[in-house]
């Protein structure tokens, strides 16, 4: 696990394999960089003259020192324009930069924290900033049977031209490492092949971080489920071998203050139950999770952050699967609420067990709901592979998610909800079906799951967009990307009273 800080000395007099510092569009050598520029003979300026180092954002160079400074190499990394900057520009900016230092082998790393915005960015937004795009960067999904793949950066220093900037700093250095590593484990979560990540294995891992930081957590067997009446939760779990759990995490920090929920779909593996996907398209389904991932992870976060509020965490969890005894097609299940939903289409699963989850979330006093869940393949044709998709029955909620998520640097899209796409999940035999049909699918699918939320507020993100990244890019790897977790984080932290 990569080991982020901030310290006050001189960076041209560390012993480090590397140091970095930032680079401006059309910006002269200031500061450090003109120091470092001197200390090389001009290499630096040189560099600039030929038009081999522009500092356009995403851009590294490595400058080998050659002896004359103290660090082996001077890693230049473009941040673009000086006016444009933010904290996310930042943090693929850092990504770009330490994917590049894992190719060449880097160990241990300084950067020098003057070089970069000063007046853009507070010390502590960009001490998270830092942190956070290293340690996204720096993770690697593998189970190959070598190491040589593996990240090979250990310790990244910030180092600090005063010790009040030391200070400022690390506090958001901190705060970026428990989001970052929070993330990195959400993205383990859900990179974790479906024969190991089954029901009980997640309940196993929830567990395990009340245990780390004294929350309460409850884990419910397939026979409560039936007993209390979570028919639709239990419909899902029929056709599969692997027992369902309901699982539930409490962190109490006031007694007064409101309760969030946040509810997270834990579909652990979807075939499509008996009307079954594609081979292609059940490639990623152990994935399906991502949503129950989102909200252990940022419980996990929450229970070392201890901000004044309380927060109840409930994911149901269970697999999709096809077999003798899994539902069907036209069955009418009698959910958790009450209602009846006739079922359509046993692939669109996910609203049904959400359904119970964020039912028992409002009985256990959750004052405001946001659920998570990697829902529709339209919501992936609407947006494509950059927002995910926000839907509400608050305008205000589904703004302040929307804020969160760009602090966080998770971009979030409101969608529309008009009262006409109800019309589409009327059912003729029940209170409701489970499907609309194609057309607007990611919206009747919300409708659904806020049939079950009545008046509480309330926001659905359709995270099957954004889970999954088929490519390595800034602070991506390829695989899980652990999205919602810093969002539910910076939404709860906002809250805190």
């Amino acid at each position: 696990m990569l080991k982020v800080q901030t310290i006050f000395a001189d960076p041209l007099a560390l012993e480090r394999d590397a140091l970095m510092v930032a680079l401006w569009e059309g910006e002269k050598f200031a500061g450090t960089s003109a120091k470092i520029d001197r200390k090389l003979n001009g290499q630096l300026g040189k560099l600039r003259e030929w038009g081999e180092v522009k500092g356009k954002l995403g851009e590294v160079t490595v400058v080998h020192t050659l002896g004359l400074m103290t660090p082996k190499r001077v890693v230049l990394v473009g941040l673009g324009k000086a006016e444009e900057i933010d904290a996310e520009k930042v943090r693929r900016a850092i990504g770009n930069a330490v994917k590049t230092l894992n190719r060449i082998s880097c160990q241990f790393v300084s950067i020098a924290i003057d070089t970069f915005p000063q007046n853009k960015i507070s010390a502590s937004d960009l001490g998270r900033a830092i942190a956070e795009g290293a340690i996204l960067a720096n993770y690697r999904y593998l189970r190959k049977s070598d190491n040589s793949e593996a990240p090979t950066l250990e310790s990244l220093e910030l180092v600090a031209a005063s010790k009040r900037a030391v200070a400022e700093t690390e506090k958001g250095v901190q705060l970026g490492t428990v989001m970052a590593n929070a993330t990195n484990f959400a993205r383990n979560l859900v990179n974790a092949p479906a024969s190991e990540m089954t029901p009980i294995a997640l309940a196993e891992q929830a567990k395990a971080v009340a245990e780390k930081h004294g929350l309460r957590c409850e884990v419910y067997d397939e026979n409560w489920i039936e007993q209390v009446g979570m028919g639709a939760l239990r419909a899902v779990s029929l056709g599969s071998n692997q027992p369902p759990r309901f699982i539930v995490l409490h962190y109490e920090g006031e007694e007064n203050a409101q309760k969030i929920g946040l509810v997270g779909k834990g579909i652990t593996f979807d075939s499509g139950g008996l009307c079954l996907k594609t081979a292609e398209g059940m490639l990623e389904m152990k994935g399906d999770m991502a949503g129950a991932a989102a909200v252990i992870a940022a419980m996990d976060a929450i229970g070392q952050l201890k901000p004044k509020i309380n927060v109840i965490g409930c994911v149901p969890a269970t697999e999709n699967m096809p077999s003798g005894s899994a539902f069907k097609p036209g069955d009418i299940l009698k959910t958790f609420s009450g209602k009846t939903v006739e079922v359509i289409n046993t692939d669109a699963e996910g609203r049904l067990i959400l359904a119970d989850a964020i039912v028992y979330a409002k009985r256990q006093g959750a004052s405001l709901i946001l659920d998570a869940a990697t829902l529709t393949g339209a919501a992936i044709i609407a947006l494509g592979p950059v927002c995910t998709g926000a839907f509400g029955n608050d305008e205000n909620l589904v703004q302040e998610v929307i804020r969160a998520g760009k602090i966080a640097g998770e971009p979030i899209w409101a969608m529309p909800m008009h009262q006409e796409y109800r019309d589409l999940i009327r059912s003729d035999f029940a209170d409701i079906k489970n499907t609309g049909g194609r057309p607007g699918g990611a919206i009747t699918a919300a409708w659904f799951i806020g049939e079950f939320v009545g008046d509480t507020p309330w926001v659905h993100l359709d995270i099957a967009p954004t889970f999954w990244s088929e490519r390595e890019s800034h602070y991506f790897a390829k695989g899980a990307t652990g999205v919602m977790v810093r969002t539910f984080i910076q939404f709860v932290l906002s809250r805190s009273i």
